[in-house]
């Protein structure tokens, strides 16, 4: 799993039901109160007629799911191979009977690493095997209503954590796929329409700052695409520090609501996840006590109609502060309210304002941040309108710099990564004709085009250097012709090295190292063997390290360019000495 999760937004309590629902009926959920628990069965192997246990038993609440990840690992114990091929839980819950708020039984997840759930033996034994971003991954517990296709979540999971700072890029990461990819099953509505989720909770924080959270998806068979796609859903990630159980309310909304290109349309089924931690900067150990979860129907009361609401609610303008607001209306109410802040605020626990004309100025605003703004008319003390809701983003009106089509400019092939570790990168590319130059913009992975950092060269590589150790990185590069006539973006993602380099002997020579560019090593990943090129003064010797340090082998080349035979799979240390200095490279070899 590459995505790596970067910042936490605080959000409000509980998501609002707006005036125009109301909760009707309650839709069953399996085991909503947790008071069903099953067990599932451990897994160990035999040696010389000893088991070796890999994980033990455990317990899970009744109907519902939990992602497990499949391994099929070789390991040596006691000299003789192993094959472990088992399908892990990952999960770690207890079934609660002394810290409950309603019946005899709630549910405690919390956010664990693989060592917490496997053998201490058989993990020191395996770890060498296991995918190393697993073994290092802080795992937050998942538990849903519906079977989770974990080779289809892991890799946007990271994604789907940073986009629940926005329930507008949260849909928008399910809006245009098969929902049957991530999950099968779920509650079934049985026309019923979901309004609203409630529950108690408690939460407790590893260190400090972590969040549980809950999601939930409606989706709808389509007959025509033959796919399960989202039509709604809510969300919240504000189960945050708190030692006694709390009511929490989180509100479902149509993706026509939130996305306004789709259309509405009502749920067939709903699934519904919960997260021990839902965020970015997961804490090994943190807790979340959920109990009593309630599914509502919702439906629409009759409108009032002696106190017109506003209708073509606009936002006229926004800046990195300031926001315009606007609207139209059918009678001329006594004056008009209008209610906003952070995007999830309580309603009712906003900013308000009241005017006499149908606009308002909104100031004192955070850059970059998601807001809500409710507005509705006032007729008298005892009589207003429904409130009439709109979202906005600050600093986000003014259209991103887009490129022209180019005709005449050729565009980058062959853009690769040559080389990278915790601060630098190392980029190349081809070309069909020779264009002025090139231009390169990069920044950390999603970034807005026009607001990365800008470099133009007049080679067909460059290296980015004062890099952030263990993050994604997106680079943009295209051909800048005369006449500002420019090729198209061509883009390549990387992400920069955690692994702690080996210890290598010291240079004891008194020279400093020169310029990086000056060895190229690739391809890197290798598989067996790499190329390594010399720009200038060709190394007196050329050392071969393995990753803890271990001089593996010594040559002297005797051309530009020479063949360097890997001996085996892993990650490699490549030291070249010259009469200028010396440079080191890393490669992996699979």
């Amino acid at each position: 799993m590459k995505r790596l999760f970067t910042l936490i937004i605080a959000f409000s309590v509980m998501l609002l039901i707006p005036k125009s629902m109301t909760a009707q009926t309650n839709i069953p959920l399996p085991n909503s109160g947790f008071e069903n628990w099953s067990n599932g069965n451990g897994y160990s192997v035999t040696v010389v007629f000893v088991p070796l246990q890999v994980y033990g038993s455990y317990t899970y609440p009744t109907n519902w799911s939990y992602p497990s990840y499949p391994v099929n690992e070789s390991i040596t114990y006691s000299g003789i191979n192993v094959n472990v091929n088992t399908n892990l839980p990952l999960l770690k819950v207890s079934n609660e009977t002394s810290s409950v708020a309603e019946g005899s039984h709630a549910l405690k997840m919390q956010t664990f690493m693989l060592s917490d759930i496997i053998s201490s033996t058989v993990y020191n034994l395996a770890a060498s095997n296991i995918d190393p971003e697993l073994t290092s991954m802080v795992i937050p517990t998942i538990l849903s209503t519906g079977v989770i296709n974990m080779d289809n979540l892991l890799p946007i999971l990271n994604t789907l954590m940073v986009n629940m700072s926005s329930i507008g890029q949260l849909m928008a990461t399910f809006a245009n796929e098969d929902i049957n990819d991530f999950i099968d099953g779920g509650v079934a509505l049985n026309g019923l329409v979901p309004g609203r989720l409630t529950g108690q909770y408690k939460y407790t924080s590893a260190t400090n700052g972590d969040n549980g959270g809950i999601l939930m998806l409606g989706t709808k068979y389509n007959t025509t695409t033959h796919r399960r796609e989202l039509v709604g859903g809510g969300y919240s990630v504000a189960l945050t520090d708190a030692s006694t159980y709390t009511n929490f309310e989180i509100l479902y909304r149509p993706l026509s609501d939130i996305l306004s290109t789709y259309t509405y349309n009502e749920p067939d089924s709903i699934a519904i996840f919960l997260f021990s931690s839902a965020n970015n900067n997961r804490q090994q150990g943190s807790a979340l006590y959920l109990d009593n979860l309630q599914l509502w129907t919702a439906v629409p009361e009759v409108p009032e109609d002696t106190c017109g609401a506003v209708t073509n609610l606009a936002i006229d303008y926004v800046d990195t502060t300031l926001a315009s607001i606007s609207w139209d209306y059918d009678s001329n109410p006594d004056h008009w309210e209008a209610e906003y802040g952070i995007q999830g605020f309580t309603h009712g626990n906003g900013i308000t304002q009241n005017t006499v004309n149908n606009s308002v100025i909104l100031s004192d605003l955070q850059p970059d941040t998601y807001y809500d703004v409710y507005v509705r008319s006032i007729c008298n003390d005892s009589l207003a309108s429904d409130w009439s809701f709109i979202s906005f983003k600050t600093d986000t009106l003014v259209p991103p710099v887009i490129p022209p089509v180019p005709d005449t400019c050729a565009d980058v092939t062959g853009l690769t990564i040559d080389y990278v570790d915790t601060t630098l990168a190392n980029i190349s590319w081809t070309f069909d004709e020779n264009p002025d130059h090139w231009e390169v913009e990069y920044g950390e992975q999603g970034f807005t085009q026009g607001n990365g950092t800008s470099q133009t060269t007049t080679n067909t590589s460059i290296s980015l250097s004062d890099l952030q150790p263990d993050t994604y990185y997106d680079v943009h590069v295209r051909s800048v012709c005369e006449n500002d006539i420019f090729g198209d973006w061509a883009m390549v993602s990387f992400k920069t090295d955690t692994l702690i380099p080996p210890v290598i002997p010291d240079d004891t020579t008194g020279v400093n190292t020169f310029a990086a560019h000056n060895i190229l090593c690739y391809p890197n990943p290798a598989h067996g063997s790499c190329t390594l090129q010399f720009n200038g003064e060709r190394p007196t010797n050329v050392l071969l390290y393995s990753i803890d340090g271990k001089l593996l082998q010594s040559l002297v080349p005797d051309k530009e360019t020479i063949n360097l035979s890997l001996p085996y799979s892993g990650i490699f240390m490549i030291r070249c000495e010259t009469e200028k200095g010396v440079i080191t490279r890393k490669i992996v070899s699979f």
